[in-house]
């Protein structure tokens, strides 16, 4: 149960909000975004990263943590790469009770003039001694229906990139963003086990089962519930430099393995609810 909330000054002067429970697992989560930039179990292991390059700007995502993707993943459609929601600010709807809040983002001006669409959106982050639950639920409010895709873009620390696995992936069908065709160039996981000695920029689809990342004496197993695909991305050496926002090296010290809806867009009637988790747990 959580005992400790409050709301604190992070970077830029952007308020953020820190939660702790008794045992000393803590996360923080800024209002800007809904974006949580860190977790911590009671083992004190950080398992979010951030970069020390992020920019804390208006408009400008910030690099790192779980960024809210909605409504587009990517350039998957006509708008703004990513969509949106990560670059507005958010207000707290429910204050912390039990280890879990709730953020909420509404359509506006802003919005309204990026994706024609009024709709209610709402960012939970439940969190527990080893283990943290993030789920993103989004209601039409609007008269006519709307079409989405979204991901929680979760960014993983690990101590080297090149020494870590993520396992679970096997019999998986996967698209690699090579520059092949998203709906023509499928290929199929043959090892249980994926290593990283070089950029990976991937979309695994239907999986179903919990992933585990390992790395060195640390292991932590990911589950989505509700969301079909998993994306597993790291810039690798040369992409990383001609990211601002990130600093050369530090794509060692990442990976990305990301709770998504891309290869099947949800479409959601007026007054219809979709909401999908991401549940981390520490594993040793």
């Amino acid at each position: 149960m959580l005992n400790n909330f409050s709301w604190q000054t992070g970077h830029s002067d952007f308020a953020k909000l820190s939660l702790t429970t008794p045992n000393g697992a803590s996360a923080e989560i800024y209002r800007y975004g809904a974006h949580l930039t860190s977790w911590k179990t009671r083992s004190g292991r950080e398992w979010m990263f951030l970069s020390s390059q992020s920019l804390f700007e208006q408009g400008k995502a910030i690099r790192g943590g779980v960024p809210v993707i909605f409504p587009q993943f990517s350039g998957f459609g006509p708008g703004p790469r990513h969509g949106f929601a990560r670059n507005m600010e958010w207000r707290l709807s429910r204050e912390p009770h039990n280890g879990s809040c709730t953020f909420l983002l509404e359509a506006d001006e802003s919005s309204l003039a990026a994706w024609p669409h009024k709709f209610h959106a709402e960012f939970t982050p439940t969190l527990a001694d080893d283990q943290l639950t993030m789920t993103l639920l989004i209601r039409n409010i609007d008269d006519k229906p709307f079409t989405f895709t979204a991901a929680l873009h979760t960014y993983f620390a690990v101590s080297n990139v090149h020494q870590v696995e993520l396992s679970g992936l096997e019999g998986l069908t996967y698209w690699d963003n090579n520059g092949s065709d998203f709906h023509k160039d499928r290929f199929v996981q043959k090892g249980n086990s994926l290593n990283f000695p070089g950029a990976i920029d991937r979309v695994y689809f239907a999986c179903t089962g919990p992933l585990q990342l390992t790395d060195g004496n640390h292991k932590l197993s990911i589950q989505a519930e509700g969301f079909r695909d998993v994306v597993v991305w790291n810039p690798g050496a040369d992409a990383a430099k001609n990211l601002s926002d990130l600093a050369d090296d530090e794509y060692q010290k990442m990976l990305c393995v990301e709770a998504a809806v891309v290869d099947q867009p949800i479409t959601l009637a007026p007054g219809e609810v979709w909401s999908r988790s991401q549940i981390l747990k520490e594993l040793s």
